[in-house]
């Protein structure tokens, strides 16, 4: 397992590696319909802490890189993620994330985001960090425009949530 730097921002929020004594309460706040229904359907619904535990050891394994918990006050709130980009994309990342219930509307995912983006930059000399947006996620949206992203395009019907067709709002931060 790559051991991950841990980042320290305002309001007590962490991001750190996941520790194997958090699964239970991460699979607790993943279990959440309103998380799956953000994310890509590879994210289970519902959440156990079988899947928990899977996606730990995938960590474990080194099969997962630039994956962070999100912390509050030592307790996790949620798990926020890096792709790095290959070949011309390589000076390009994705990033991904979501937050249990508990935690929303209290400025944590800003700052979360903030701290992942500052470390991009700064440590793994990433120059562009993109996100797909699902266009009914007002929230995750305007998370990301308080971070400093900003809407470079609008993918019209590229995503199929539940059956239906969605747009994608791609926001996009650069440094640059």
């Amino acid at each position: 397992m790559k051991k991950m730097r841990t980042l320290t921002g305002k309001n007590d929020v962490i991001l750190k590696n996941i520790e194997q004594r958090d699964l239970a309460d991460m699979a607790i706040l993943a279990n959440d319909p309103a998380v799956a229904a953000n994310l890509r359907d590879i994210f289970p619904s519902p959440y156990s802490l079988k899947d928990a535990e899977e996606f730990f050891a995938l960590i474990q394994e080194g099969k997962l890189d630039h994956v962070w918990g999100i912390y509050v006050k030592d307790k996790i709130a949620g798990v926020i993620t890096l792709t790095p980009q290959t070949d011309i994309y390589r000076h390009s990342a994705e990033i991904g994330y979501w937050l249990g219930a508990p935690f929303r509307g209290k400025g944590v995912m800003t700052e979360a985001v903030s701290l992942l983006t500052a470390y991009a930059f700064n440590e793994l000399s990433i120059l562009r960090i993109y996100a797909g947006v699902f266009a009914y996620n007002e929230a995750s949206k305007q998370v990301l425009l308080k971070s400093g992203f900003h809407q470079e395009a609008v993918k019209v019907n590229a995503i199929i949530k539940n059956g239906v067709l969605h747009d994608e709002h791609l926001m996009v931060i650069m440094n640059i």
